[in-house]
This record gives structure tokens, sequence and C-alpha cells, in this order.
């Protein structure tokens, strides 16, 4: 049988893409990898992980892939991400859509249909629920905000949640058995009662009862294009991995962001199949600013196992543009298997001494070993704290040259400044509550995100030179080939994204039924019933100047710099730095300074395109200040800067004056760092061309020329000048000297540096 359209995969996107086509007559197979989970039929054996949990073990409910920079989290499952997500429907705030986004692309143009995805998944906020009462984690939350003076920008989110009488067994608006929610605080890991308003409960169910072909346990391995549409060719785990195909006129690629993209990277790069796919596949991927951590040894009265797992939210909102720092910081709550599944830990453990020489597989198997040995209930009196926000969107999916595998280039240090400010807050949060801040030890040790909303990575473009698809998610240079889930997006949605992904798979799925003969004016039959809902992000205030900033600390780092060398005054051409030096050294003219560089924030630091840092020191100058040198109070200093030649980069340093005859003047250095293999980075990083100009700018006149160099013991004894402050943490203070200097010198950071961190005086 020929399908008028397979979809593949069941989630926020597939859910949508399969009921609006099957109500639209067109006969529909849905293609999804897990399985089918009728009531009281998700995996409970905390112990065993092989037992139903994971997806390498036996096509368990959790796909989690640690690809290389990324520690990515799927569901798999009838459904999708929708059987294990913490429920939470938020909009975007409108200027999201300002960038990146299709002409037409809007919060006025898509409220519509965020109304027609609320109206389907009956979404409410918790104060709903029967009897009115709120579950104890959410008030303590409310407490915590208003301590931390964020009560305006607390909120209850809107969520996806039976919220009936517990416990009772009813039918729900499209004729489906569901039990009323009863606080169980399970909805991150499948819930046995069917209290979720999960997908297959309301938008494929509405398919099955229209026709559609289901098929669990299918797994899709390639697209293909025959003469009347495309060939899928799947395997099916039920009948022990069996490949089987299936044709249709259209395919909808609805498998999650990093599925999605990889099926289509592998059709195109290693089956051949799709070889027009555009260059810009992989690219724009998102992990959504997702961050993830644990508030151990509350002592607060927080009832982590009472649920729903997520039902309080507080906004962050600090500066403008592309420096704009905004997030979430959502509460949740603590199953077993999720300290399990995700890596968490209990801190009086702390699991990771010496971890600064971990791999990813040690901290896997401590974590495991912690769990095993600590038997009752991990995190009674202990908090999760999610935190999502608008990441630049500046990761790339791709397939590994050698062997093909998937791996995720993410840019860690680019998005830094969002990491840092939500870690704040979350240590902010978790003093409140008594108690101490654990990251996930994939992001303490390795500085690894833990994405569990993914997104990207087939982006939607007005211009098929920036994107994979049209902004209905038709793939260029592929007729009737569609994307429909989260790898459409291009961008972060700074909030949980499954409302914005089900809202632009209604919008996009709508336009594509309108295309099909006789369908121009074809909207949901459920479109009629539905009716505003109010986003409880409007309610938030987010005072002029924005949010106050963490009372946590940001790390600071400083070390002391020593530079020496040689100058010559009035010297032609102004460019001709060695010879200047040279003639200075025959002259004995020599120039030197002596800074602490301070930089407030080093994760901001690191994040920023200008890389700014505080000098302040001493500098002597012969002939122009006196002998005893002038102070350099509230210089600049720029860590690689980037030229327009990608390969180019420059450290800037601007150093005010005073000099012997009273008049104000500036050095003006630049160290150009090339991008060349081989020992030539020691030379290019200690080496700064130099002009000394009289005035207060860049662009004022030059009195002298020169180059300054760090010799080697200088450098050495610089190395014992790092100081981080912020943190009382040996391992952090280590691991952020490792950062700043693996960016300044690279590999020959480790060659020089890294056996001395252990030695230095914190």
């Amino acid at each position: 049988m020929v399908y008028d359209s397979v979809v593949i995969g069941s989630g926020f996107g597939g859910a949508v893409a399969s009921c609006r086509l099957a109500q639209a007559g067109q006969r529909v197979a849905i293609l999804e990898r897990g399985r089918r989970y009728p009531m009281h039929s998700f995996p409970r054996d905390w112990g065993n992980l092989s037992k139903g949990w994971l997806w390498r073990e036996d096509q368990g409910l959790f796909d989690v892939k640690p690809i290389n920079e990324m520690l990515v989290v799927q569901g798999a499952g009838y459904g999708g991400g929708s059987l294990i997500y913490a429920n939470v429907h938020l909009r975007p705030e409108p200027s999201v859509f300002a960038r990146g986004w299709p002409k037409g692309y809007d919060r006025e143009a898509l409220d519509p249909y965020f109304d027609l995805v609320g109206y389907m998944l009956d979404i409410k906020p918790i104060g709903a629920a029967a009897g009115g009462s709120l579950p104890a984690k959410a008030l303590l939350m409310k407490k915590v905000a208003k301590a931390l003076g964020r009560e305006d920008q607390f909120f209850y989110p809107n969520i996806a949640v039976d919220l009936g009488e517990p416990g009772v067994v009813h039918r729900n608006k499209f004729g489906v058995q569901q039990s009323g929610c009863n606080h169980c605080g399970e909805c991150d890991v499948g819930c046995n009662i069917h209290a979720k308003n999960t997908l297959d409960h309301n938008y494929l169910a509405i398919a099955e009862r229209h026709g559609a072909d289901v098929r669990t346990q299918c797994e899709v391995l390639r697209i293909a294009q025959t003469p009347s549409g495309y060939a899928v060719t799947y395997r099916e785990h039920r009948k022990g991995g069996v490949l089987a195909s299936v044709e249709a006129t259209s395919v909808f690629v609805c498998a999650g962001a990093v599925n999605s993209t990889e099926l289509l990277l592998r059709c195109r790069d290693e089956h051949r199949t799709l070889p027009r796919i555009s260059p810009r596949i992989g690219h724009g991927y998102s992990a959504n600013g997702d961050f993830l951590a644990l508030a151990v040894c509350s002592q607060e009265i927080y009832k982590p196992a009472s649920g729903p797992t997520i039902t309080t939210g507080i906004v962050f909102s600090r500066g403008e543009g592309e420096d704009k720092i905004w997030f979430v910081l959502e509460e949740g709550g603590f199953p077993r298997a999720v300290a399990q599944l995700l890596g968490l830990m209990e801190s009086r453990g702390r699991l990771l001494c010496g971890g600064g020489d971990l791999l990813r597989d040690d901290i896997e198997r401590r974590v495991q070993e912690a769990v095993r040995n600590h038997p009752g209930e991990p995190g009674a009196n202990a908090a999760v704290l999610l935190a999502m926000g608008r990441d630049r969107a500046d990761g790339q999916i791709k397939l590994r040259p050698i062997d093909r595998g998937l791996c995720v280039k993410w840019n860690s240090l680019a998005n830094l400044a969002l990491y840092s400010m939500e870690e704040r807050l979350c240590k902010d949060v978790a003093r409140a509550l008594g108690g101490q801040l654990v990251s996930s030890p994939f992001w303490e040790v390795l500085h690894q995100p833990v994405a569990v909303h993914n997104l990207g990575g087939c982006m939607m473009s007005d211009d098929p030179e920036e994107g994979v698809t049209d902004p209905t998610g038709q793939v260029y240079g592929y007729e009737n080939l569609y994307v429909l889930d989260g790898a459409l997006l291009p961008a972060a949605t700074g909030v949980n994204p499954s409302s914005t992904i089900a809202a632009v798979a209604e919008r996009n799925i709508e336009a594509i039924i309108r295309r099909l003969p006789g369908k121009s004016g074809w909207q949901a039959p459920e479109r009629a019933a539905a009716r505003p809902i109010e986003d409880p992000l409007g309610r938030v205030v987010i005072p002029a100047g924005g949010t106050a900033l963490p009372e946590t600390q940001a790390l600071d780092l400083s070390f002391t710099e020593t530079m020496k060398g040689f100058f010559h005054i009035s010297h032609a051409p102004l460019d001709d730095y060695r010879g200047a030096e040279s003639i200075g050294r025959r002259v004995r003219s020599s120039v030197q300074f002596t800074l602490t560089i301070t930089i407030p924030d080093l994760d901001r630091f690191i994040s920023e395109s200008a890389h700014a840092g505080v000098a302040n020191g001493r500098l002597h100058v012969d002939g122009i200040t006196d002998h005893e040198g002038a102070e350099v109070v509230n210089g600049v200093f720029n860590l690689f800067v980037k030229e327009s030649n990608s390969r180019e980069r420059k450290m800037l340093y601007a150093l005010p004056f005073v000099g012997a005859d009273g008049k104000h003047y500036l050095l003006d250095g630049t160290k150009e760092v090339f991008d060349d293999p081989g020992f030539d980075v020691w030379s290019d990083t200690t080496t700064l061309f130099t002009v000394i100009r009289e005035g207060h700018g860049r662009s004022d006149p030059v009195v002298a020329t020169g180059v300054l160099h760090i010799l080697l013991p200088d450098f050495l004894e610089q190395l014992t000048t790092f100081r981080v402050g912020g943190t009382d943490d040996r391992r952090e203070k280590i691991a952020a000297i490792g950062r700043f200097g693996k960016m300044f010198m690279g590999d020959l950071w480790d060659v020089f540096a890294r056996a001395k961190l252990s030695s230095l005086p914190f």
C-alpha cells in the first residue's frame, strides 16, 4: 500500500502532523521507534537500568546519548518526549522571534496556534487542581522567590496534567481513559496512572480514530526518493531487527531535533539517497540553555516526591541585544530514576575527588555506584533545579568523518555567560532552601551541559542558502519532504519548548493541508472550541535595567603579568616595530610594565566577543616616565579580538599613564596570534607590538614604537599569581584557571601550566 503520508516520530511535531493529516482524509502511517505504554506499564525497577529504562538496553524509555560536547537526553515511546517531560507549557517572549525566524513568525501570528495546542492538551496552572491546594514545594518556592527579592518574577506555569479528582479514572474530552493526578511526582519517568495529558491521549488518539496506521518499535534508517514520492526503510525491533519499508507521497520527519537531523545527514552523506540536502544541515543546534542541578540537604520541608514535577518558575532577564541574558528557573521533583539516569548525586559523597582527570565513563560509574550504595529514597530533602534560556544556537550536529558516528559541536565557552548566571541563581535558591547546590558531574568536571530540550539542526529559513527547509518545513530541493519538529526551530525559545514546537507544527500542517486539492480553507476541527489562554509570563514584571544579579558572586580571576622590551622615540615608519626594537636595544631605551589583570566575571569574559579585562599596575618608559615609573589605572586588556581573517586574532592592551612631563600617554599594544600549528603560539602570545601615544585614545599621535616580550622566567612566575574569587572550592578554582588558560594558549597551556595548578596557594 502506498500511503499519502508517512510520519516519522510521535512527539510534539509528529503527533500534530498525524492528527491533522488523518482528519483531512489522508492515508497516514506513523512510524515510532519506541513502545506503547498502557496504564501501569512504565518501568519501576529503580535498581536495574536494563529493565525498560534505557533505549540502548532493549529499547527502553530514555535515550541518553553522551555525545562528546553534550549529554543529550530524549524520550523513546509512542507519544515521544511527552511521556517524560515535565508538562510545562509556556510561550516565548515576543522578542525571541525578532531574529533568525522567517517572515510571518511572531507571537501575534502564533498565539491562535498556542491556544489550539492548549485546548488539545488541556493546560492549566497547578492552582486549578481539585481542592485548590498547592504542593508543599510550590509554596516553598514562592517563599524562596520572596526571600530573594524576585517575587515579581515568580509565576505558576500552565501544565498539561489532569488535575481532576486524584486517582479517579474517567474519559477525557477525546474519549481516552485517564486518571486525576495523585501527586506522586513521577511525571518525568512516565505516569503509570495516565494523569499526564500526553500526546497518546489526544492528538494520536484522534489520528488513530481517523484511520492512521501506527507501527511502534519501528526505527527509521533511510529515506529515498521514488518516482511517486518516497520509500522509508525501517528496522522492526519486535521482529528481531528485520528491515521493512513503506512508500508514501509525502514524508514528515518528526523524530526529535537530534534524531531528525541525524537521519537526514545519513541520507545525504552515508546512504546518498538525498544528496541535495542543504549544506546547512546540522547547523543552528541549540540546547535551549538547559542547566540541570540539585539542591541538597535542604532545611525546609520540600517534599520532592510530591507532584506534579514542575509547578513554579522564576524569570531572569538582564542586558540588551546579543548580550542579553534571559532564562527561566523551575523547580522539580526527584524520583530515584532521575538521579540514576541523569547523573545527579548526593552531596555527602561528592563523588568527584580528584575529578579533574576523570573521563565520562568514570563519572557514570561513580554515579551508579553511589546510587547502589545509598539504599532508600535518595534526595529525601532535595530539589531538582532546571534552568533554560536563550543560548546562542550556534552548535552543529554532524557525522564524524571516519566512523560516521554522531557528534555535536557545542561551544560551551560562547554560552558560558548564560550557564554561569543560571548556576549562580541556582546557588541562591539552594542557599535560600538551607542547602547547597550540586551540579551534574558532567558539568562540574567536563563542563558538558545536559540537554533535555534539543532544538535546531534543520532550521527553517526564507533563504535556501541559510536554512534546510522553507518556512513551512518543506526541505529545500525535495518536494513533499518535510521536517516538523524541534529541529525546525532557528533559535532557542528560552522556555520549555514543547508548546512552541506544537504551535509551529499546527501552523505549518494547516498551510500544507491547504495546498491539497479541495482543502484551501481547511482548519483543525477543534479550532472553533479553542479559547485564548493566558500566558503566565505576561504577568511577570521585569524592572527597568533588568532583574537583580544573583547574590552568589561570579567567579573572578586575576593574574600578574610582567613584560619587558625596547623602544625608539619618533621611529619611522610607524609599523616598523622590529626596527624600533633593534635601535632601542642598541641605545638602551627600555620599556617594561607589571600589571595585575582582573576579570570580574570569568565565564562572561570567555563568552563575550570583546574578552575584556581590567589592567592596573606600573609602567616604566625611559625618557617619558620618571625613574619610579607611572601608575596604570583602569587600563583595558582584550584577549583574542578576531580580525576579518578568521585565522588571526589579536590581544590588545590600552594602558593609560601620566608621563614625567605631566602629559597623558597611552601604551597601545597588540599581540598578533595566528592559528598555525606548532610552537609559534608561544612567540605570538608573548610578543607585544607597541606604540606609545600622546593622549588618551588609539587615534592620538604616536611618539614612540617598540616591542615587549614575556620572558620564560617571568611567565613561570606569572603562573604562580593566578587567583580565583567567588568560590572556596579548590576544584572550581583549578577548573576556572584551566578554562582561561586553554583559551589563552591552547595546547601549550597543558605543556607549561597544568602541572603547576595543583601547587597554587589557594
